[in-house]
């Protein structure tokens, strides 16, 4: 054995005591020791150490010189084709400073045990033959050992095993080295798909490997809920779960473990037998599944099932539907007439009506909406899905459908249509509001125009202080900018309550740009801004209200202005027929705009950006009463913008609307 401990072993108990060397002693020293007897024992057995004999010898002294306690075990040996049982007692040996420095084995006959297993062995024999050809993998299993362990645990006072293999997984080297598998048949070779017997006997033989050990999905979970029920008094267990083959497949088994006859009260050897479901474990999980995602279907969509037999008389609601209308929470099955009687009385008549109508027609679904008793929280609306069964005369022989509870949507709509009703009334109020106020605003703006345009111009005489002047032109600036935006509310105002009438003028676009440009030609020349017109055309004969068009103008070059830095530029072009549109475009070199701040520069009173820009005069209605008056024309427009580079404002009149005949 190799091992970092030394260890001794003796036949006889009596004699271990004198046994120990001295070297022993001094833990770091390795002693290997046999007595006579445990010598002649290995030449009778014709092996060089136990551990040929049974591979989880040496298992049991790992757990003996790492644990610091007493191990034992049974081992079975074939000598001259005679089977030879062994008892296998270890003891730990430790040095001064209390660290296990060895251990003492004592093998020893186990006659008692080889009796019972002989008689056992007997039994066996007669269903040898048997025994391969059997079509169910079976396998004869020596648990002895484990229920050795399970007696020690008992008796230390631990009654839930289950508990303490996961918190002390170290014990499952003892548990799996005590439950051999001593032989198996073909078909269980057959069921794990293993190369052969020797190799899958050696493969529940192994020890486990505590390093990967998961407490919470550990194999020991089923291995030992069977010892515990065994060590309870029980002779017979079935279980069903997971296992895999030698090639790394999944398969579902179930197990059958039973204790030998004769061994009820120690179930020193089991017989276990192992059946391939997984056919029929998948089948059962597809079935599941299907039921549970149907059942999820119903239950998330909320709906009451419902059947109507016309030929037994019947009508069947599910246990949601019965919920739905206030029937309790059991499906019920109830005549015709009696389920009529959740519908409000007051739609019932309706619902009747509607219904004679539907089966009368050709039509095989339709939806009936009405509602039902009401309850503590007010009344309850629902939607009934219906379809319809007919026979070969084409006769309704059965109805089927699902009922849905749609109040909170009919409670929406009507809090849509009160607030509607309630915004349609504020914006009559703030339409008559405005248009009764306009007169009220204009008259004192004018008044204010006109006297502080007289002061400035001194008309009546020198002032006595030229600040006074410079005030004057401010206060007669700044009405001309409040006139502004009062107009432009006004405008918005009648946009949206649909007072704005497009009168089809014929005019000349190219004399009216012309106009608008002179007109903000002194305010682009304050700020050092060339403004100029690049319509090739002479005239444009436009068939639009001139009015708007000027309007649509003057904002867009106003926009250009104010936001264009001296020395920059402002021009109009355009005047041709593009892609079936008569197209005018107002550009600058102005700031600019992002992407996506253009969007926000079409609402009403939207403005972008920071800094300057924000500071710049004006409502933020300019570009939104543009777009309106645009669609308003049938046209539309677009922006084209870069921060820092200018902007461009496309306007696109449909084609219909340039008069070329005219100009013929």
């Amino acid at each position: 054995m190799d091992s970092p401990a030394a260890y001794t072993a003796i036949l006889r108990q009596e004699e271990y005591q004198n046994a120990i060397p001295s070297e022993l002693r001094g833990p770091d020293l390795v002693v290997r020791r046999r007595t006579p007897g445990f010598e002649a024992l290995l030449r009778e057995l014709s092996v060089e150490g136990l551990d040929a004999v049974d591979p989880g010898y040496l298992s049991l002294l790992r757990s003996v010189l790492a644990g610091g306690e007493p191990r034992s075990r049974n081992l079975r040996a074939t000598v001259d084709d005679a089977a030879r049982f062994l008892r296998i007692d270890v003891y730990p040996c430790f040095s001064d400073d209390g660290a296990v420095a060895g251990v003492i084995v004592v093998a020893a006959d186990n006659a008692p045990a080889a009796r019972r297993e002989n008689a056992i062995l007997r039994n066996l024999e007669l269903e040898r033959s048997r025994f391969d050809d059997y079509p169910v993998g079976t396998s004869d299993e020596d648990w002895t050992g484990a229920r050795r362990v399970l007696e020690r645990l008992s008796r230390e006072g631990h009654t839930d095993f289950r508990q303490y293999v996961r918190e002390h997984p170290e014990i499952l080297t003892d548990l799996v080295a005590g439950a051999r598998v001593v032989d198996l048949n073909e078909a269980t070779v057959r069921t794990y798909n293993a190369p052969d017997k020797r190799a899958l006997i050696d493969h529940f033989n192994q020890p486990p490997d505590l390093s990967s050990y998961n407490q919470e999905t550990g194999y020991s979970d089923i291995f030992v809920s069977l010892l515990a029920r065994f060590f309870a008094g029980e002779t017979k267990v079935v279980v069903e779960g997971w296992d895999r083959t030698f090639d790394g497949k999944d398969i579902y088994l179930r197990t059958t473990t039973s204790v030998m006859p004769g061994f009820e009260h120690s179930w020193g050897w089991v017989l276990q037998t192992v059946e391939d479901i997984t056919d029929r474990k998948q089948m059962e999980d597809q079935l599941r599944e299907a039921q549970e995602r149907y059942e999820l279907a119903v239950e998330g969509a909320r709906d009451g099932l419902w059947d109507w037999n016309f030929g037994a008389g019947e009508f069947f609601a599910s246990a949601q539907m019965c919920r739905t209308v206030g029937w309790g929470d059991v499906a019920r099955t109830m005549s015709p007439r009696e389920s009529a009687r959740h519908i409000h009385p007051d739609h019932r008549k309706a619902v009747r009506r509607a219904l004679i109508r539907h089966l009368r027609s050709d039509v095989d679904t339709f939806s009936l909406e009405y509602r039902t008793h009401d309850r503590k929280q007010g009344p309850v609306w629902v939607s009934n899905h219906c379809r319809v069964v007919r026979n070969a005369s084409g006769k309704v022989i059965r109805m089927a459908g699902s009922v849905t509870d749609v109040t909170a949507r009919k409670q929406h709509e009507n809090e849509l249509r009160m607030a509607k009703e309630q915004a349609e009334i504020a914006n009559r109020a703030k339409t008559e509001f405005l248009a009764n106020m306009s007169h009220e605003l204009r008259t004192p703006l004018n008044a204010i125009l006109g006297f502080s345009q007289t002061i400035e111009s001194e008309l009546f005489g020198a002032l006595p202080n030229a600040k006074y002047k410079e005030y004057a032109g401010d206060i007669h600036s700044s009405a001309l900018h409040l006139l502004e935006v009062i107009n432009d509310i006004l405008d918005m105002s009648k946009i949206e309550a649909n007072e704005f009438v497009v009168s089809d003028d014929l005019f000349d676009a190219t004399a009216a740009v012309r106009r608008c440009v002179r007109f903000m030609s002194e305010r682009a020349a304050r700020k050092g801004i060339e403004i100029a017109v690049s319509i090739e055309a002479e005239r444009i004969a436009i068939e639009a209200d001139q009015r708007m068009f000027r309007q649509i103008m003057l904002n867009l070059l106003s926009n250009a202005v104010k936001f264009t830095d001296s020395g920059g530029k402002v021009w109009v072009e355009g005047g041709e027929l593009v892609d079936g549109h008569l197209e005018f475009r107002v550009g600058d070199t102005g700031i600019g705009m992002a992407p996506e701040d253009v969007e926000i520069a079409l609402t009403p009173f939207g403005q972008v950006g920071k800094g300057r820009m924000v500071a710049q005069e004006g409502s933020g209605l300019g570009l939104s009463i543009v777009a309106r008056l645009m669609t308003l024309h049938g046209g539309d427009l677009a922006i084209h913008s870069e921060p820092g580079k200018g902007t461009l404002v496309v306007l696109r009149f449909p084609g219909e609307r340039f008069r070329a005949d005219i100009l013929a």
